[in-house]
């Protein structure tokens, strides 16, 4: 089996050139169902602007990169296990420190990528929010609990979103200018992260994107962006460094929250002594 890379020189590439990336990067389990004009239609550039980008990432044409990316199997979670395996798979391996080693360097890639401006102005827009939404689907929704756990127990109006389908509209309806909208965009750009950016330029609230994506239109769209790594795009993908910067953004909010966010901790405190022989730990 074939590892997939994407060696793509964004700096040098023409905007319609970084506009099929950022589509390709999105839409690799459907690119090998597509023909150059689907990809034409769906990004706004003609058929042969599509035909030459191939060649600035190391392809002679679509045939070719398709023939690459099927070979590479990057997307099944049973190639992304092996990968992970072949790592630690050996009679010596500590299985322990392999893994916590390879989640500490996510951790370490992560704080050098997150940009702190926009960590900062996340943590005010938290703070300042009326309520605050929170989307992600499949193991995200693991990150949706503990954000909530986090921010409910100092105060903050916090909501979970459907993970997908028309549902997610039920709770959507609601969200207005004084809201924000956090969204975890792993791997790809779903129809529900398209259907949330698009509805907050109607609806006014502010969007915050964590995402493990480099190269994607969401980047653009969202209003702050916090940049994650999870490990290689077809490898296996931690929640180390996730679970780390919300950590993070827990401890910055109830710091800005200031005093409000200790009294409401202090309450809690006493109410468990109060019943902790109801309602023990």
């Amino acid at each position: 089996m074939t590892a997939f890379h994407l060696d793509m020189d964004l700096d040098n590439m023409s905007k319609s050139h970084q506009s099929i990336a950022n589509y390709v990067v999105g839409a690799l389990q459907q690119i090998p169902y597509c023909t150059e004009e689907d990809i034409a239609m769906a990004v706004g550039v003609s058929t042969a602007t599509v035909s030459r980008f191939w060649r600035t990432i190391g392809f002679a044409n679509l045939k070719a990169f398709k023939k690459t990316l099927l070979k590479s199997e990057h997307a099944t979670p049973a190639h992304k296990m092996k990968k992970i395996l072949n790592k630690v798979d050996h009679e010596e391996a500590d299985i322990v420190s392999e893994m916590l080693e390879i989640a500490a360097a996510n951790v370490e890639v992560t704080s050098k990528r997150v940009d702190r401006e926009q960590f900062h102005q996340a943590v005010e827009a938290i703070h300042k929010a009326r309520k605050v939404y929170v989307f992600g689907t499949g193991a995200a929704a693991s990150l949706i609990e503990l954000i909530r756990f986090r921010l409910n127990r100092i105060n903050v109006q916090i909501e979970g979103m459907a993970g997908s389908g028309s549902e997610l509209l039920e709770t959507l309806v609601h969200a207005d200018s004084s809201d924000v909208l956090l969204m975890f965009g792993f791997v790809r750009r779903s129809p529900e992260l398209t259907v949330l950016l698009e509805h907050a330029k109607e609806a006014g609230y502010t969007t915050i994107l964590i995402t493990d994506l480099l190269v994607s239109d969401m980047l653009e769209q969202s209003d702050l962006v916090l940049q994650v790594d999870r490990g290689e795009l077809e490898g296996f993908h931690s929640m180390a460094a996730p679970v780390a910067l919300l950590d993070a953004l827990s401890v910055a909010v109830t710091k800005r929250c200031g005093q409000q966010a200790f009294d409401q901790l202090d309450r809690l405190h006493v109410m468990r002594k109060k019943y902790s022989s109801q309602l023990p730990k």
